[in-house]
């Protein structure tokens, strides 16, 4: 008996349902930091923590990401 995942499949970052407001680069490196100081001490071998910490770092990389290409079309 097997499962059909493909209908309960919602991609991470989906951009016509992201925002596309970007605050400062300061910013995101400052939230940044906190995720990174939150998931510190996170248990390697529980899996929810790693998945809450793979997913918010995720999120935050791609935040810098953008906020750095911006900053590179502005100068």
């Amino acid at each position: 008996m097997s499962t059909d995942t493909t209908t309960a499949h919602a991609p991470l970052h989906d951009p016509e349902r992201d925002s596309s407001w970007l605050p400062p680069l300061d910013i995101i490196l400052a939230c940044a930091r906190e995720k990174i100081a939150k998931y510190a001490n996170a248990n390697i071998h529980d899996h929810g923590d790693m998945l809450q910490a793979a997913v918010s770092h995720h999120i935050r990389l791609r935040e810098f990401v953008a906020a750095l290409d911006a900053e590179a079309s502005r100068g």
